[in-house]
């Protein structure tokens, strides 16, 4: 499994202008939450920071990151816990 670098300090959220992997798929299982988890709070940012709501672009990449971390449950539940 590779190392997860940690987001800079305070970065705990993924703007959607920061880069983001073009094939979710080379990513380990961990350094898929972290993604996932990162994405996660920049939505939570989005919703409460005013009424226009989420970014398109980071709505669309967690649908991304859902659909993967789904795949990887299929295709090997026992290894995604």
């Amino acid at each position: 499994m590779s190392e997860v670098a940690a987001p800079p300090v305070g970065r705990t959220y993924l703007a959607p202008e920061a880069a983001f992997p073009a094939d979710l798929t080379q990513l380990s299982l961990a350094e898929l939450h972290v993604l996932h988890s990162r994405v996660g709070r920049q939505l939570e940012r989005e919703y409460l920071g005013g009424a226009s709501g989420a970014h398109p672009v980071t709505l669309e990449r967690h649908q991304e990151l859902t659909v993967e971390l789904d795949a990887r449950e299929i295709v090997d539940p026992q290894h995604t816990r």
